[in-house]
Parts: C-alpha cells; structure tokens; sequence
C-alpha cells in the first residue's frame, strides 16, 4: 500500500512540474518568402528562435530568414468569449417573459460573445515585430525571452 501511495505522489508532483512547461504564448512567424509558421513560442536566442508545433515538433528557425513575428497570449479570448454568451443566456432563462427571453438569446448572446471576443484580443498581450533583420535579434532577445517558455 506505501508502494502505491508512493508511485500516486510521484506521478502527480512529475504532472504537476510538467504542466508547468506549457507554452503561454502562441507565435507566427513570417520568412523572408512570405510563408507562416505557427506555434508555441519555446525559446529566443541571438541566432533564431525555437517553436513548438503540432504534435510537439520543434522547429528551429535561423535570424537570417524571419522577417516579422507575431507574439499573442494563449487561452484568453475563448474563455472570455463563452463567459459573455453564457451571461446572456443564464439572464435569459431567469426571465419570467418568454418575449424577452427570446430577446436575450436572439440579441443578447451574439453581443456577449462579440464583446468577449473583444475584450479578449485587448487583453491578449499581443507583440508584432515587422522588418526584422539578423543585427535585431540581439536587441530584442531580452524582450523576446518574457514571452518563451525556456527563460
């Protein structure tokens, strides 16, 4: 019994340290030909920059082909966007009136979910660097790192 209760905190404190490794910020990043790659942003350097994409595939892009970035906050505007819609809706099914129950979910939920997805794109920290060149990356690798996962 003190073996499996032992394996169970193993298991839970290793999830635990590994859930804190996920990424915080997806990137786009456009090359010098016009193509986008999308990711999580893992690690900024002097030469490149490091992502993770699907299926975590990391990719390793050099200073010299990137062009511009696009650097925004995962995970903020959908929560914001069904917290809105379900405000509309929880007011419309307290509604006593079926006529302004239906006026809540006809009108009400389209405009929650548009001012969270509003409210979301503010808040999600969004950095764009356009006009890149390699001499940049230097300057803008301590700005860069906030947003990586590896510090």
């Amino acid at each position: 019994m003190k073996f499996i209760f032992t394996c169970l905190i193993f298991f839970a404190l290793s999830y635990t340290c590994f859930a804190q490794q996920k990424a915080k910020y997806n990137i786009r990043v456009v090359d010098r030909s016009g193509n986008a790659v999308r990711g999580a942003f893992y690690a900024a350097s002097d030469n490149g920059l490091t992502i993770i994409r699907n299926r975590r595939d990391t990719l390793k892009l050099s200073a010299d082909s990137i062009s511009a970035l696009y650097i925004h906050r995962r995970g903020l505007v959908a929560p914001l966007a069904i917290a809105g819609g379900l405000t509309f809706f929880v007011l419309a099914a307290k509604s006593d009136k079926l006529v302004e129950s239906i006026v809540l979910i006809a009108a009400g939920v389209p405009a929650g979910v548009s001012g969270g997805l509003l409210i979301g794109g503010l808040l999600s920290n969004k950095k764009r660097y356009k006009g890149l060149q390699p001499k940049d990356f230097p300057v803008i690798k301590s700005t860069l790192q906030q947003y990586t996962v590896l510090k």
